[in-house]
């Protein structure tokens, strides 16, 4: 972002949120000093767990207050919410094959499950997508651990339970998606957020290609979107929204290609030591690889449709769950 504030200017505010990246450095100096890593991957597992099933909790009672809102408030609102219990749910399927004791194994289960419910419940359709690509890649790592046929029979049960969870959910965006695409192709209005966001993707296209490079600068899309709004009528969601509802887009826009360039890197740097090192060890740091892995991409799949740099939990969520796991993935420079 920093050659594009420097050649189309910035707003100070827009730099809020990502440099809590930086995060990184003191937890992992932190853990890094005075940690006994056998006991921080247990506790990081069955947090995972246990948080799971907490938030599944939170959830149902969420829904009892307020039926038929998305789960979130008061603590976030439901897209971070949903991020979190995406990571959740990968952090708790990795954990059932990587716990030494049934109960671990059990709670992972049961974390699993009450994340998966929590998923559903915030309504949010690019951590869904993130989960399902971390899962696919968690699984095709676990598969090279020679599982039994009792253990493929509770993945494929797992995978059942799930599909029946959020199968109303993918229905409902489906639904949403099409109504919305038809409703604006005939001048009928914006529709839902769902529609809303393809045409904030096609603003960022076109401001795209007038700026390829450096983008309009970070912080000045409120302009763009009062500049788009004046000769349409935009509906008042439209014109509050920050972002552009896609981390890919909103850091092209915003910073243009070598903006989006950076974005890439920092996500598909930690994607591939996550992956090197699954190679290399074995037992919890092979568990704290793939989870690190799956989580990278789970996020790299949510951000597909919604931004993870708007959101202060998403952020420090994120930093904080990806430092623990290259911490708990790197035994051996430890005891170097």
């Amino acid at each position: 972002m920093l050659p594009s504030a420097f050649v189309k200017g910035a707003h100070y505010s827009y730099f809020d949120y990502p440099v809590r990246v930086l995060l990184f450095i003191p937890i992992v100096m932190g853990l890094r000093s005075n940690s006994e890593p056998s006991l921080v991957s247990r506790a990081f597992f069955l947090g995972g767990s246990f948080g799971g099933l907490g938030s599944a909790c939170f959830s149902v009672y969420s829904l009892l207050l307020h039926p038929g809102m998305r789960v979130g408030y008061p603590i976030t609102n439901p897209i971070p919410f949903g991020q979190i219990a995406s990571t959740l749910a990968l952090i708790a399927f990795v954990s059932i094959f990587y716990s030494s004791q049934r109960w671990e194994r059990l709670s992972s289960v049961v974390g699993f499950l009450g994340a998966m419910v929590s998923l559903y419940a915030s309504g949010s359709t690019g951590a869904l997508l993130g989960f399902g690509l971390g899962l696919l890649v968690a699984l095709g790592f676990i598969s090279r651990k020679h599982l039994s046929r009792s253990a493929w029979l509770g993945i494929l049960f797992l995978f059942l339970v799930s599909l029946c969870i959020v199968t109303p959910l993918l229905l409902v965006r489906l639904h949403q998606l099409v109504s919305d695409v038809s409703a604006f192709a005939s001048g009928a209005g914006m529709g839902t957020s769902q529609g809303q966001r393809l045409i904030l993707w096609g603003i960022s296209l076109r401001e795209i290609s007038h700026s390829p490079w450096f983008g309009i600068g970070p912080g000045h899309f409120k302009a763009v979107l009062s500049q788009f709004c004046l000769p349409v009528q935009c509906t008042a969601q439209f014109t509050g929204f920050n972002h552009v509802h896609s981390q890919y887009f909103d850091s092209a826009l915003n910073a243009g290609l070598i903006g989006l360039s950076g974005l890439l890197t920092s996500l598909l740097l930690p994607a591939v030591l996550f992956y090197r090192r699954i190679a290399v060890s074995s037992g919890p740091a092979q568990g704290a690889s793939i989870a690190g892995l799956v989580v990278v991409v789970g996020a790299m799949g949510s951000m597909v449709s919604q931004p993870l740099y708007a959101h202060n939990i998403s952020v420090i969520s994120y930093v904080v769950t990806i430092s623990i796991c290259w911490f708990l993935a790197t035994p051996a420079s430890r005891q170097a």
